[in-house]
């Protein structure tokens, strides 16, 4: 377990949408993806497809760093450096894929939705974070 964002810095995480969730390559190099997410209890959870090369970087290398920025003015933004742990818990990953779904489909009819869940079964990603750093510009 890493350390848990609380406060004003939980709830602008809680409030964007976007995540960038930077992994590294099994030849060392650095590979960023923009990522929905969900913040459960203070730490973030995404979710993905077992094929996608994000995942296999995360399980060959679980150390991941997470940022979330507001890329106008006020500019503001947090970096979490830590770990991937796979969730295989099925109450959690439920509880992950009802909060995405009200988070940014709205309700289980959206067409969006209903793409995401065409996918089939998906892994569920927590970030253990070691470190976190933030920054306010406003």
């Amino acid at each position: 377990m890493g350390k848990k964002l609380n406060g004003d810095w939980a709830v602008y995480v809680a409030l964007e949408k976007i995540g960038t969730l930077s992994t590294v390559d099994p030849d060392g190099t650095p590979n960023s993806t923009p990522v929905f997410y969900a913040l459960m209890d203070g730490e973030v959870y995404l979710g993905t497809q077992r094929t996608r090369k994000k995942f296999r970087n995360m399980v060959s290398n679980p150390k991941v760093c997470f940022t979330v920025d507001t890329p106008k003015s006020p500019y503001k933004g947090i970096m979490i450096q830590g770990t991937a742990e796979v969730i295989d818990d099925d109450e959690i990953h439920g509880k992950f894929h009802e909060a995405l779904m009200y988070r940014y489909y709205g309700h289980p009819d959206s067409a969006g939705w209903k793409y995401i869940q065409s996918l089939g079964a998906s892994a569920l990603v927590k970030i253990n974070a070691s470190k976190i750093f933030h920054w306010d510009f406003s």
